[in-house]
């Protein structure tokens, strides 16, 4: 093996260093400095409840600065914890700079992390053990900062009484994920969605009968399709390129693609990086490739939340996410979609629609496990039930999309587990 290859592509958290640098990197080049510092000061200050595009109100360059920086944070967190790198951390960065889209900041997942780093000592437990749910529990993060803006609690006041509430859901985030995942067992891959989802509709009721409303937004940026298309194209190069560079048995490449593509694992094991290593980067570009073919054929506008959506993809490429299983959610999906612009006439393309496309892939388990039938049905349940639940906690759970794929799969899993064992019985009684 080549020096490169120890001593770069055998640690997956410098790799991702590296990435979020271009980030950055990407953001100066395309944005003055004067421009960055004053989009990042509008960031740190927005309610940031969905939908808050922070491309639309901070500009691209800011808004490319705030990604890399999160980036970057969450694997000194890692890295710091000594967290031996999995799968599931591929597609916790890809979440934690997805959403640095549109809602995370460094400010507002301070008091979350702090709470979980409470929890774990509580517990008297490294808080290695706790470290995904604490960054994940950022979806939440509009709980910390819209307490800031409402107009009747002075500014200070607010602000405190965020930090106290981003304390509160980082020490409570991880019990409750791990209860959560049982009502669906590991089919929604954001779980942590789903639990911040249910917290969210509670918390929603309890600021609800103090007075306190959160409404969504609707802000959206447009206009960056060319930018956004060569920093995902940027972002799958990278990805293959990397892994290509770890494949030392280049013979059998086409048995590897094959396998990156198919990836077979036993039962609910979807850690495809203990499976092929640094392979899993070929894998992670790939849908990063499929993902900008798709939004060319739908001719869809590169928003943050759609930017956010593919990286939360690419990540999990790692995790979870296969191209073959991803196929049918879509699918589904898209009959939905074509469901609503045939009975309502809304857009086919429309904003809203294609960030639920493109996240209703944290379904996939569905179609790998149950097969292509159920993963069709699954994503068309999702689009309609992610298009329509926001209003239950108002903007303030930014995984609003792990919210609805919980809620599908908790609803399907004992119908498909019904269907399962007629199947095994047939079988059976046929033998």
């Amino acid at each position: 093996m080549t020096k490169i290859q120890e001593g770069f592509l055998l640690k997956p958290y410098r790799v991702h260093i590296v990435l979020f640098l271009i980030y950055i990197i990407f953001g100066f080049v395309w944005t003055s400095p004067s421009e960055i510092a004053d989009g990042m000061m509008v960031i740190f200050t927005s309610p940031s409840v969905l939908v808050t595009d922070f491309i639309y109100i901070a500009g691209l360059g800011a808004t490319l600065v705030n990604v890399g920086a999160m980036g970057i944070i969450a694997v000194i967190v890692f890295s710091a914890t000594r967290h031996k790198p999995v799968g599931l951390d591929f597609g916790v960065l890809g979440l934690v700079t997805g959403f640095a889209f549109f809602g995370k900041n460094p400010l507002n997942m301070l008091p979350i992390m702090f709470g979980a780093w409470l929890f774990s000592r509580f517990m008297r437990r490294p808080f290695e053990e706790n470290i995904v749910p604490a960054l994940l529990g950022n979806a939440l993060a509009p709980a910390v900062s819209q307490l800031a803006h409402v107009y009747d609690i002075p500014t200070g006041l607010g602000i405190m009484l965020g930090a106290i509430v981003g304390v509160f859901i980082g020490f409570t985030i991880s019990p409750l994920a791990a209860w959560f995942r049982r009502a669906h067992e590991g089919l929604n891959l954001y779980n942590v969605g789903f639990t911040a989802g249910i917290f969210a509709i509670a918390l929603m009721a309890l600021y609800g009968n103090l007075g306190i409303s959160f409404t969504p937004r609707a802000l959206w940026s447009n206009g960056n399709n060319i930018h956004l298309m060569v920093f995902l194209s940027v972002i799958s190069v990278y990805y293959i390129v990397i892994g290509l560079l770890a494949n030392t048995g280049r013979k059998n490449s086409l048995k590897m693609l094959k396998d990156l593509l198919l990836m077979k694992s036993e039962g609910m094991d979807f850690d495809y990086f203990k499976i092929h290593r640094e392979k899993i980067y070929i894998a992670m570009g790939i849908l990063g490739v499929a993902c900008l073919g798709f939004m060319a054929l739908m001719r869809a506008e590169y928003t943050g939340l759609a930017i956010g959506a593919i990286l939360s993809i690419i990540g999990f490429g790692a995790f979870g996410k296969s191209l073959l299983h991803a196929i049918p959610i879509v699918v589904g999906a898209l009959l939905a979609d074509l469901a609503n612009y045939i009975g309502f006439g809304t857009e086919i393309n429309s904003n809203g629609n294609m960030v639920a496309i493109l996240f209703a892939t944290c379904l996939t388990p569905i179609s790998k496990i149950y097969g292509w039938k159920w993963g069709i049905l699954a994503g068309f349940l999702h689009l309609s039930l992610a298009t329509n639940i926001s209003m239950f906690h108002g903007g303030m759970n930014l995984y609003n999309n792990g919210l609805a794929g919980g809620i599908v799969a908790m609803l399907l899993l004992p119908i498909m587990r019904a269907f399962a064992e007629r199947k095994n019985k047939k079988k059976e009684a046929a033998r």
